[in-house]
């Protein structure tokens, strides 16, 4: 079954449908991550730049990345829900549908 399943086009496409936004997503954490570091080391006055208070550069990027990664996880918990469960459900009837009939 499982041969089958794996040579079924909708499952390709539904990896496919799981990988292409994954990437845009994850680099753009990523790239956020690699510019704070990069900063960090680099640009030590700008990154100790006072915008107000305590509240420095760095600190806003350090903040800004752990509010990026948050809003990857739930954007991709939703997409997940939204576009790829109801097509991994409906790849799973069909399929459990042909197991059944063995």
């Amino acid at each position: 079954m499982y041969e089958q399943l794996r040579a079924d086009p909708r499952m390709a496409r539904l990896r496919a449908a799981r990988r292409r936004p994954l990437f845009r997503v994850t680099g753009t954490v990523t790239g956020l991550y690699l510019l704070t570091a990069l900063l960090a080391n680099h640009a030590r006055d700008l990154m100790g730049a006072r915008i107000a208070g305590p509240l420095n550069v760095g600190l806003l990027l350090g903040l800004a990345q752990c509010a990026t990664s948050v809003w990857a996880a739930l954007w991709y918990a939703r997409y997940a829900r939204t576009e790829l469960d109801p097509d991994a459900d409906r790849l799973r009837v069909v399929h459990q549908g042909q197991e059944n009939t063995r």
